[in-house]
């Protein structure tokens, strides 16, 4: 991302509501979202928004822990919905200690992790994280009934766009809005893709009134 865009972002945040500086994603529904993507474009627009974000991941298995007893650990391990490997490495002593906790996590076990998106690999199959928190160990599998697709949660928010007048967010059932961020922006900028967003919305929300359907 452009080094002025950042300060610029950075500024703005100074003065952004708490509820969005403080945001935490889903990490389960990005990691599904991403892989599946029907073209590079709606993976950069995915990606460009989770970018230096946090996420919550639960639910991820452990196939790799490299842990010298002492020290950062890194682990890569397959976040279940979508297969992809989540790379991070672990340093504060808090996390160090709970993985380290009897018994020891080890290949097979799940953790539930707090990570900003950093970056993922030139193949698509990996995301991997920075600033890694591990909030506690998991179980591998959620329970039942309960599932991250967009097909059985369409109100799941997939991006959110925060440098208009307002925040809007486009909820799974509305994704395929995304592939027009790179043509809108382009043409219009941040500030043409903002009225896009919201009018694009409001149009599909008050047309899916009209049919009697869940806005």
């Amino acid at each position: 991302m452009n080094k002025i865009l950042i300060s610029a972002l950075a500024l703005v945040s100074l003065t952004a509501p708490r509820t969005i500086q403080a945001a935490t994603s889903n990490g389960n529904d990005f990691a599904l979202y991403l892989s599946e993507a029907r073209s590079a474009s709606e993976k950069a627009s995915l990606f460009d928004d989770a970018e230096g974000r946090p996420h919550f991941f639960r639910y991820l298995k452990i196939t790799t822990i490299e842990d010298n007893g002492s020290g950062p650990v890194r682990v890569v391990a397959i976040e279940p919905a979508s297969l992809l490997n989540i790379d991070f490495t672990i340093e504060g002593s808090n996390s160090l200690r709970l993985i380290r906790e009897n018994p020891a996590s080890q290949p097979g076990d799940a953790l539930a992790v707090t990570g900003k998106v950093d970056s993922v690999s030139k193949d698509g199959n990996t995301i991997i994280l920075g600033s890694t928190i591990v909030r506690h160990k998991d179980r591998t599998e959620r329970k039942a009934g309960k599932e991250l697709i967009a097909e059985v949660d369409p109100d799941a928010v997939v991006y959110s766009f925060t440098e208009g007048p307002r925040p809007i967010m486009v909820k799974a059932r509305d994704r395929d809005i995304l592939e027009h961020k790179d043509r809108i922006k382009k043409e219009g900028g941040n500030e043409g893709w903002f009225k896009f967003l919201e009018e694009e919305i409001a149009k599909r929300a008050a047309k899916r009134k009209a049919e009697g359907a869940r806005p």
